[in-house]
Parts: structure tokens; C-alpha cells; sequence
């Protein structure tokens, strides 16, 4: 045997060894295990997660069997579940978002698709660093992996180097219908649930777009770039690769070498129908920070890793307390409501290096809605934000001590 013949034989073990393994990854992932009862009742618990108050999920639950026996014929026989679209839009911070939002019933059908079949089947293939939709890691995990790879940098290099910042525009309403099959057909080779997921792709008109508000489509946004981080990470000679739904960051210590790399990924970009944000793709100096995911990065002293909320965001609430003190004065909202609201924040932004900006956010607080919590004015200490203080019994426990009027 030749060289080439054992460089074949070798590259045949290696395809078959993958093979094998796919073939053991995605053993359940089939549309009978999906339309089982206790598939579809498990998956319409996890669906009613934070909107069992809706008229339409009580009226699912008070017959849940009867419901999933419905859909398990459905699905089985092939019918298309789909009853059309709730449509609305949100502001998301001055940005408008167009949701599509699908009839629970269809919501408890996806869900059950893409938590026993597509995930499991898609996981394997994302590289460790893609974050967005995955249990287990999330937005603190992306956080966490962006501060251990400008710890390791330091380590390295010290705080010379630069970023490249990246964002997809308008992701999900560019995403081509034809390349989102065509990740469906990759990873799942059950006939029936292919055709179930296509189905659900097709709901939307044109040939483009997912409908934001089904997770199905989440899933398949967060695979549809994988050719992008497969290649930067194995082939890009980058220092870390990280990418959370359609943000991404790459890290090295030359400029020219990132600018290379801008160019393969916009190449690849094109090749999938996706559009890079000119406005928010860009290479940065590390020694400047940065902004990734709505925090501020930047080295400390002796390389510490210092992560802060953003000045917008800090401006955001700040106004948005000015305008609840003046709809609690009026009688529109109450003081719990705002409370809640501000507890939210602050529990957000503790997990920052921000304690300081918490105390004086405290003080404003109080000093907005003190007359309206107690009729006394709060002690100084409640102004200015204790953490130091131990709730009592009667006392609720809000986050690393956020402090109440002795009187509430």
C-alpha cells in the first residue's frame, strides 16, 4: 500500500467514524418521537412558561391530552397545523421589531420539534463559542468567554491587539428560505419531520425571512452562519472566535491579518444571501474597549478585565425613572410597579463592575420615589444603598441588598 492509498484508507475511517456518530446523534430525532403524547405534553408545560395568565394557553391546558392526541394525529397524518400568524411589533430600545407570534397549539408543535429533534441534532455541528439559544450558555456565557479570551490575550500579548466587531443586518429578514431547508436537510434525515420543519419556514411569504417569535427559526439562524465560524476559528489563524446570534467578535494582534479576514468573511456573507452592517462592523484597539453585547469592555489595571453597562443604557434608565416617578405621582403606575422594574436593572447591572454607579442609581431612586414608598422620607443609608444590610423576616429579600424605608 502506497502513501496515497493509506492517506484514502485513512480519510475513508475518518468519514465513517463521523458518519457513525451522526447516525447516533440523531437516532431519535424522527417525527414519531416528536408527535408522542408525552413529547407534546412536556413540551406544552415548557411552552406556558411565563404566559399561563393567556386566555389560550388555560383553554390548551383544561383538556392537554385531548389537545396533543390532536396534534399527534395531525402530525402523523401529515396535515399542516398552521393557523396563521399573530402579528405585532415591539420597540426594542427605539428599534422596531416585527413579530410574528404562531397560535400556541402550533407553539407547543415547534417546541416539541426543535427540543427532542433539531436541537440535539443541530448542537454537535456550532462551534463552543457560538452562544445564542443553546442550554446551558446564553448571554453570561458569551460574557464569561469574551473575558477569558482578552485574559488569555494579556497573558500573551498584554493589552496590545485589536478587534473586529461584526453584525449581520437585518438578520432574520435575510435569511433565504432555500438555505434554511437546506440546514434542516443537513442535520435531520427522518423524511417526515424535514417536511414538517420546511412547512413551518414556508408560512412566511416570499423567499426570504424568518418570523421572528417560533423557535424553530431561531435554531436555524443560529446554524445558518456555522460555515463562517468553522472557517475563522480552523482556517483563520485568529487568536478567539466567538459569535452570539448575528454578533460576532475576532481577536488578534495584527490589524492587516483581521482586515483579511473581514474580507473571507464578507465573501462567505455574500455566498449565503447575509449582509454585513457597515455601520456596526468594524476593527477596534484593544487598548480603547469595546462594545459587545451591550457592555463595555476594556483592560484594568495589570490587565484585570473590566466589564461595564454602556453609557446609553445607564442614560436609558435613568429618563425611564424620571418618567415612572412622574406616572406614580399621577396615578398610573404604582410604587411596586416601579420598584420591580428598577430591582430588574439593578440586578442586571450588578453583575458588572458597577457598584458604584448602582449606589448613586440607588439615591436617585430614592430620592424620586422616597415620599412615595413610606410617608416619611427613607433613612440616609436606604438613600445612598446599603449592601451591607441583612434583611429580616419581614423584610423582602431583593437583590445583594437592596435596601427599604424602615416603614414600607
Amino acid at each position: 500500500m502506497n502513501s496515497d492509498e493509506r492517506r484514502a484508507a485513512r480519510r475513508a475511517r475518518r468519514e465513517k467514524a463521523r458518519a457513525d456518530k451522526r447516525a447516533e446523534r440523531i437516532k431519535d430525532c424522527t417525527l414519531e418521537n416528536v408527535a408522542s403524547l408525552g413529547s407534546l405534553c412536556e413540551a406544552s408545560e415548557k411552552a406556558a412558561n411565563g404566559i399561563r395568565w393567556k386566555a389560550s394557553v388555560q383553554r390548551y391546558h383544561l383538556d392537554t391530552m385531548g389537545n396533543a392526541l390532536k396534534t399527534h394525529n395531525m402530525l402523523m397524518g401529515g396535515d399542516d397545523i398552521h393557523t396563521g400568524f399573530v402579528r405585532f411589533t415591539i420597540n426594542e430600545r427605539g428599534k422596531p421589531r416585527n413579530i410574528a407570534a404562531v397560535k400556541f397549539p402550533e407553539r407547543v408543535a415547534q417546541k416539541s420539534a426543535n427540543q427532542n429533534a433539531f436541537m440535539p441534532a443541530v448542537r454537535d455541528s456550532l462551534i463552543y463559542d457560538n452562544s445564542a439559544n443553546i442550554k446551558g450558555k446564553g448571554t453570561k456565557f458569551a460574557v464569561d468567554r469574551v473575558k477569558k479570551h482578552l485574559a488569555d490575550h494579556y497573558r500573551k500579548h498584554g493589552s496590545e491587539g485589536y478587534i473586529l466587531l461584526g453584525d449581520f443586518k437585518g438578520f432574520f429578514a435575510s435569511v433565504p428560505h432555500d438555505g434554511a431547508k437546506d440546514v434542516v436537510r443537513k442535520h435531520l434525515d427522518d423524511e417526515g419531520l424535514i417536511e414538517f420543519i420546511c412547512s413551518q419556514i414556508d408560512h412566511e411569504d416570499g423567499d426570504r425571512g424568518l418570523p421572528l417569535g417560533s423557535e424553530i427559526n431561531q435554531t436555524i439562524a443560529v446554524a445558518y452562519p456555522n460555515r463562517i465560524d468553522h472557517f475563522v476559528l480552523e482556517c483563520g489563524e485568529v487568536e478567539a472566535y466567538g459569535r452570539y446570534m448575528d454578533d460576532f467578535y475576532a481577536i488578534h494582534t495584527s490589524k492587516e491579518h483581521l482586515q483579511l479576514i473581514l474580507g473571507c468573511i464578507e465573501a462567505f456573507a455574500i455566498d449565503l444571501g447575509l449582509t454585513l452592517n457597515a455601520k456596526k462592523t468594524h476593527i477596534v484597539k484593544l487598548t480603547h474597549g469595546f462594545t459587545y453585547l451591550k457592555r463595555k469592555f476594556s483592560y484594568g489595571e495589570n490587565g484585570k478585565i473590566v466589564v461595564r453597562p454602556t453609557r446609553e443604557a445607564v442614560t436609558r434608565e435613568r429618563r425611564r425613572l424620571k418618567r415612572q416617578a412622574k406616572l406614580v405621582a399621577s396615578g398610573v403606575m404604582t410604587f411596586e410597579q416601579a420598584r420591580v422594574s428598577y430591582v430588574s436593572w439593578r440586578s442586571h447591572v450588578l453583575d458588572m463592575d458597577s457598584h458604584e454607579l448602582v449606589g448613586r442609581m440607588d439615591a436617585l431612586f430614592w430620592e424620586l420615589f422616597g415620599s412615595c414608598a413610606c410617608s416619611e422620607d427613607p433613612p440616609p443609608e436606604a438613600r445612598i444603598g446599603s449592601f451591607d444590610h441583612i434583611p429580616t423576616e419581614t423584610t423582602p429579600r431583593y437583590p445583594r441588598g437592596f435596601l427599604l424605608p424602615e416603614n414600607d
